[in-house]
Order: C-alpha cells, then sequence, then structure tokens
C-alpha cells in the first residue's frame, strides 16, 4: 500500500487541476476543451492499466487488508 499523495493517478488529476487554473487566469483555453477532456480521460485510463497498489485509507484497501466493516477498538 502507498500513500495517497504517491499515486500517479492522483498526481495526474492535480497536474491537470493546476494546468485549468492556469488557463482560466489567462482567460482561454490553450486548445479545445472536449480534446483537453479526452486526452485526460485516455491518460487516466493508461495510468490505472499500469498501477496494481491500492492507496491507504480507501475503501479498496480495507478490502485487500480485510479491515472493510472491521469495528475499531
Amino acid at each position: 500500500m502507498k500513500k495517497w499523495w504517491m499515486s500517479k493517478t492522483v498526481r495526474l488529476n492535480v497536474l491537470a487541476g493546476l494546468l485549468a487554473i492556469v488557463q482560466a487566469l489567462q482567460g482561454q483555453p490553450w486548445f479545445n476543451p472536449e480534446v483537453q477532456v479526452l486526452i485526460l480521460a485516455v491518460l487516466n485510463a493508461l495510468v490505472r492499466l499500469l498501477t496494481n497498489t491500492a492507496i491507504t485509507g480507501t475503501p479498496a484497501a480495507k478490502v485487500v487488508t480485510g479491515t472493510l466493516g472491521a469495528k475499531r477498538k
């Protein structure tokens, strides 16, 4: 398991968000917004295909570790 900030998917989406903010501050998109969404979707799919480690603290991580639904003491 890894910490959430080590996730390639999270890093990709944070970068995409920062680029969107920069474009908004400039007042116009660098290129067609529909193409930007398509590129981000494809990159997200590729990253997910290359990733096989869950991040800690997520429902998926709890299923893997067998702690989903476990009561805290």
